[in-house]
């Protein structure tokens, strides 16, 4: 019996270390197959299966996208130096596959403009004093808007400086900022024409805390610190117009700088509710997700693509072009686009989702004809 016993326990040992190898393997998550091309899996069956396995390699891809978020700003210059800019403007985000735009526009000039060319989607970038119905409507037959753009920025900072505005613009009587000027009898009447309408209001709600150097952001933190309210009251504003017009598609800007788990939980509770991927959702050259970022963020884009808009928040704001070079202008231009395709490309979503996000979502919402030479 002694002589056994050290073989009995090597036995044991072995058998237990072998158990032990078991259960570690089997907390190993299986490894990730990117989806292939919706036509890969038919030429391994079609034809005889003559051509079985060319291809596997194809992942599903969109060739053009659209852009749900870029701004114009062109001051006083002259019609023919606008025009030379915004074709600049399409030049460059065309070398990177972006084909259509919701362009956002100030003044009644720059909207007319972008009218006239009939490349994209023109966007009225109205001030946070100035709900006027009047002028919505004559912008919408006029200039053929395609949505209305908001952005609560300046209107944090002015309620932030104790500043006063004239609200509405135009009606000569002034008042402090606040934040419930978002919600006031001027601005919900205003919604309401949009959901008659039927315009999309894309708008920058909410805002991070602190710097965000990677995606180009400041810091927002002294604002936030002196502002009596923080950034979960303003969004229960936002849904109370949610609420209120469940006919208004209402895109967050920036994601509304939420996380996909908070967005999860809006999107069950507003089917009218949208978000652009601009921001946030950025993967800078040299950088890669991880195995565990992309199982934690796909399953999200997946369930949601129908809610997910493709946005760079590039723009064409030189209003003294001869000073800025080209190379400037596409380096610009790169920053803001490549690494938010860059961020989506790298999630390796099935061939819908990604249409829906490079898209098939801003040609729906924005009323805008798709390019004819798509390929999904």
């Amino acid at each position: 019996m002694k002589k056994t016993l050290p073989f009995v326990i090597v036995i044991i040992l072995l058998v237990l270390w072998n158990l032990c190898l078991e259960l570690r393997l089997s907390f190993i998550p299986e490894p990730f197959h990117p989806p292939l091309d919706p036509a890969a899996a038919a030429r391994d069956t079609a034809d005889g299966g003559f051509s079985r396995e060319y291809g596997f390699y194809m992942r599903p891809y969109c060739y053009f996208w659209s852009d749900a978020h870029t701004h114009t700003c062109f001051g006083d210059l002259p019609r023919e130096e606008r025009i030379r800019e915004l074709n600049l403007l399409h030049n460059l985000m065309y070398e990177l596959d972006i084909v259509n735009c919701a362009v956002f526009c100030k003044t009644e000039e720059d909207l007319a403009l972008v009218d006239s060319l009939g490349k994209d989607a023109p966007v009225w970038y109205v001030e946070y004093n100035d709900p006027d119905v009047e002028k919505l409507r004559s912008y919408y037959e006029r200039y053929h808007i395609r949505a209305v753009k908001k952005h609560n920025i300046p209107l944090f900072y002015a309620q932030f400086n104790g500043d006063s505005v004239e609200f509405p613009l135009g009606s000569g009587k002034m008042q402090p900022v606040s934040v419930e000027m978002m919600v006031s009898p001027e601005w919900m009447r205003f919604y309401e024409v949009c959901q008659e309408l039927g315009l999309p209001i894309t708008w920058h709600t909410n805002n991070r805390y602190g710097p965000s150097p990677y995606n180009f952001g400041g810091d927002n933190s002294k604002c936030w610190d002196g502002l009596p309210y923080n950034n979960d009251y303003v969004l229960h504003l936002v849904e109370r117009i949610l609420e209120t017009y469940p006919g208004i598609d209402l895109i967050l800007c920036h994601q509304g700088f939420m996380g996909h788990t908070k967005l999860s939980r809006l999107f069950e509770r507003h089917p009218n509710l949208y978000i652009d991927t601009s921001a946030g959702y950025i993967l800078q050259d040299g950088d890669y997700l991880t195995d565990e970022e992309r199982a934690r963020i796909r399953p999200f884009f997946i369930r949601w693509a129908d809610r997910i808009l493709f946005g760079s928040d590039a723009n064409a704001m030189w209003e003294e072009l001869d000073t800025v070079s080209e190379h400037e202008l596409r380096r610009h231009i790169y920053n803001h686009v490549h690494p938010f395709k860059r961020f989506i490309q790298h999630l390796y979503l099935p061939q819908p989702a990604l249409s829906k996000v490079a898209h098939r979502n801003f040609e729906r919402l924005f009323k805008m004809e798709p390019a004819g030479d798509w390929f999904y």
